[in-house]
């Protein structure tokens, strides 16, 4: 294995921004399912096929799994974004593009955590609203949309981290 540079980076204005996005995610996921508790049927939709037809079911606590997870991701990938030496990357680090590469992908990190926590919440929102409402209806484009992001996010810095070799 290479040895690779241990760089202490501080934390940079966007990362600072992401988080902050993250963290209201997750309170507003928290807060949305405190607020609808009450109103919401035992029986709750969990699962959705293909066709954005429910194809599973679970009690409402269940919902309490989404934030949870949520904020297991968000600690997770906040103590992976501290250890960018450890990553695997498209190309070798050196003492010279090891500063560049290890912002680019702590950025990366940061900017997967903020859009997979959205996700959650979006999942989260549609669950309640499919049973606050009885219907089955996904919303594609929303769900298209993060997807889209997600995946973008992800080519974007790959593409930028084999630019900065």
């Amino acid at each position: 294995m290479e040895q690779r540079p241990v760089i202490q980076l501080a934390r940079s204005k966007a990362e600072t921004i992401l988080d902050v996005i993250s963290l209201l995610a997750i309170i507003t996921m928290i807060a949305y399912v405190a607020y609808q508790w009450r109103e919401l049927p035992e029986r709750m939709p969990m699962h959705f096929n293909g066709k954005g037809e429910i194809d599973g079911w679970g009690n409402k606590m269940s919902l309490i799994a989404l934030p949870l997870i949520g904020v297991i991701i968000y600690i997770g990938l906040t103590f992976l974004s501290k250890v960018p030496h450890v990553y695997n990357y498209p190309s070798p680090i050196t003492p010279q593009n090891a500063r560049g590469q290890y912002q680019n992908a702590r950025l990366l990190i940061n900017s997967l955590k903020t859009v997979i926590v959205i996700l959650f919440g979006f999942i989260e929102w549609s669950i309640i609203q499919s049973a606050k409402e009885g219907n089955a209806d996904l919303n594609w484009w929303v769900l298209g949309f993060i997807l889209l992001l997600l995946f973008g996010t992800i080519i974007f810095f790959i593409v930028r981290s084999i630019q900065l070799k």
